[in-house]
């Protein structure tokens, strides 16, 4: 699915990153706890958090994603902006909750992990 066609569904604003929106994201992944993203995530995805923080930003770096979603109408500051466009990582964000983000995009055909590795 298209970042865009992401936007899109979630009537997302895109703070960062208008040149990505027509980059193909294959997956998604949504947590607030950092540490199971960097635990079970692959390349090639979004992250879909409520945590607004530089952390964040951090772990799509080290993962490599493309874009980061921040639900609940989190709004980044303009550190994490400046960290995020010069790792080329999309920041978008929505007023939807994560359950409905989540609900919205696999509904609209966006893959999730299926499993965990414990």
């Amino acid at each position: 699915m298209k970042l865009a066609r992401m936007a899109e569904i979630l009537e997302a604003e895109v703070i960062c990153g208008h040149e990505k929106l027509d980059i193909d994201i294959r997956m998604a992944v949504a947590s607030d706890m950092m540490s199971d993203v960097l635990a079970n995530t692959d390349g090639g995805q979004v992250l879909i958090s409520g945590l607004c923080t530089v952390h964040t930003v951090v772990t799509a770096r080290i993962l490599d994603l493309d874009a980061i979603i921040f639900v609940r109408g989190k709004t980044p500051t303009a550190e994490m902006i400046e960290s995020a466009a010069q790792d080329g990582i999309a920041l978008l964000r929505t007023c939807c909750t994560m359950y409905t983000a989540c609900g919205e995009l696999y509904k609209n055909g966006l893959a999730g992990s299926r499993r965990i590795d414990v």
